[in-house]
Order: structure tokens, then C-alpha cells, then sequence
């Protein structure tokens, strides 16, 4: 599966992030899956990106049918997508990020991956956008598992906090696989990176902030592995999207690199935003824009970058 620019020169994907799907289904997991559901069937996306906390996994919920449902749902339409983790999809021991990769293999049109790395069950993966006409790549994607929870916390000495509150970080061996996979082969001069758990430096981002609102603290992890100045000495044009602050939807920039939340798309957790995605419009020669779109209203809150 290609994925290439239209013949206007634009390549639009969409974000989809903290859906908390929850089954035994209840009312906000309906709601959240009837809006999803029309969103994808009213929309003519190049590209959706899922970055996690697609489910919850806590209580009496069983996340492999909350994962099917959202899959039989994705199998509606024919859109291509491609799907990372957060810190609640694989929690209490009830599925692992294994098999959660597994039931992807039910997926219609789960895109191929370019190159991608499966490190301490963790698995990168990176895209490439081509121009209109198929022939030279213009833009890479990148879509990180960041993890959930950071190990060995007691060794680490780590105790201030509730263990949940400690969130994990890239691995070294992401970073390093990042390196070398990022503009190799005379690719493009611009990088998409698309993950859960927010970078340290988002905390120097929401000094910054171009649009959208900061509501709640920055949930990064407590420990800085350096994803960020491996972006800064690429030396390119960087833009970074995250989820997993449901009270965070702004988009920011800090050195150069842009630093970004979508918003958060499910009724089923806290949240005092609207309900929706993030439209992220390309085209072949830059970053266009990027909005928010909620459920409530067809497009809403123009954000040009």
C-alpha cells in the first residue's frame, strides 16, 4: 500500500488518540463508537494514525473485545491505518502489547510498514509519504511506542509518586534505530513522529503555545533518554504529536521542532474538551496546517502551522 499525495499536491491524515474504549460496552463507549464511526464514514482521510489508550484494561473490562470492536469498526471503511500503544492499553496482566499486535492482523488495512524495530515489546515503526506522482519520497512518519510505566522503579529509588504516575521513556535502542532509519536513502527533509506519552521537553513547548490550550500538567516521564536532541541533530523540519494529557490539546514549538497534542476522542475518562481528532493537512513541499476537529461541529479551530 503506497501512500502518496493527491494530484492537488495534499495528504491529510488524521489523529485519533485516548479513545478508553471500554467492554462490557457502556453508554460513553457507545457514544464514543457511534462518533468514530461517522467521523471515518463522512471523511476521505489519506492516513489514520491511532497513538494510544485506544482501551481500558482496568475493573471488569476486557480489552481483546473492546480491541475487536474498534477493528470491526476501522474494517467499515477503506482507510489506511496504523496504530501505536499507551500506558492503559496493556495494564493489570489482561493482554500484552503482543498480542494487542496480533489482533491487528485483523485489521484491512493496516499499512505496511516501511521499516520498523520490536524492541523489549516494544514496536517502531516508520512510513514513507510520496509525492503525487509515486516517485521520490517527500515526508517520513514515524510512530513510536513510548511504553507505560517505568521498571525498576524501586531500584531507581522512585517513590514519590503512586508507581502509575512514573511514565515510561524511549529506549535507547528507539533512539538509535530512529538514527538510522530517519532521511536515509535521499528521503525527504520532513519528519512526522507520532506517539503517546508526551516528550520532557513539552514542558518548555507549553511556553510557547501557538494554539489550543494547556490545562493540566505536562505528564512526561521522569527521565529525559534524549528522542528530542536526536531530532534537533538531524537538523530537519520535525514535528512531534502526542496524547495521553486529556486536558491538553495545543500545539507548541520549541527549538525548531514542533511540539503537538492531539485531542482526546473518547467520552469514557475526564476530559473538559470537546471530543474529537487532529486533521494534519500536507502537501509537497510543507506542513500545511493542522486543526482540531471535534464530534460536535464538522470542522472547527483552523491552526495554521
Amino acid at each position: 500500500m503506497m501512500l502518496k499525495c493527491r494530484e492537488d499536491g495534499t495528504f491529510t491524515i488524521a489523529q485519533f488518540t485516548d479513545l478508553h474504549l471500554g467492554y462490557p460496552t457502556n453508554e460513553a463507549t457507545l457514544r464514543t463508537q457511534e462518533h468514530l464511526r461517522t467521523c471515518l464514514q463522512t471523511n476521505d482521510f489519506d492516513l489514520l494514525i491511532l497513538t494510544g489508550d485506544q482501551v481500558w484494561c482496568y475493573g471488569e473490562y476486557e480489552p481483546k473485545k473492546a480491541y475487536e470492536q474498534l477493528i470491526a469498526i476501522l474494517n467499515e471503511v477503506k482507510l489506511p491505518v496504523v496504530i501505536t500503544y499507551g500506558n492503559h492499553d496493556s495494564e493489570h496482566g489482561k493482554i500484552t502489547r503482543g498480542q494487542l499486535r496480533e489482533l491487528e492482523n485483523q485489521l484491512n488495512n493496516r499499512v505496511i510498514p516501511e521499516n520498523k524495530q520490536l524492541v523489549r515489546n516494544r514496536q517502531s515503526e516508520s512510513l514513507d509519504i510520496y509525492d503525487s506522482k509515486g516517485e521520490q519520497v517527500i515526508k517520513q512518519v514515524f510512530i513510536l511506542d513510548s511504553g507505560d510505566y517505568i521498571e525498576n522503579q524501586e531500584e531507581l529509588g522512585m517513590k514519590d509518586k503512586p508507581a502509575d504516575n512514573y511514565y515510561a521513556y524511549l529506549y535507547p535502542e528507539q533512539i538509535s534505530w530512529f538514527n538510522q532509519t530517519c532521511m536515509s536513502k535521499g528521503k525527504g527533509e520532513e519528519v512526522l513522529v507520532f506517539l503517546h506519552i508526551p516528550l520532557v521537553e513539552y514542558q518548555e513547548g507549553k511556553k510557547n503555545i501557538l494554539t489550543g490550550e494547556c490545562r493540566e500538567e505536562i505528564c512526561c516521564s521522569d527521565i529525559n533518554s534524549g528522542f528530542f536532541t536526536a531530532l534537533i541533530e538531524k537538523n530537519l523540519k520535525a514535528s512531534v504529536f502526542c496524547g495521553h494529557d486529556h486536558d491538553n490539546n495545543f500545539t507548541s514549538e520549541w527549538l525548531g521542532v514542533g511540539l503537538n497534542y492531539g485531542v482526546i476522542g473518547g467520552y469514557n475518562v475526564y476530559s473538559s474538551f470537546e471530543r474529537g481528532y487532529r486533521k494534519i493537512i500536507l502537501n509537497e513541499q510543507e506542513f500545511v496546517e493542522t486543526k482540531l476537529v471535534f464530534y460536535s461541529v464538522k470542522e472547527e479551530s483552523d491552526e495554521n502551522k
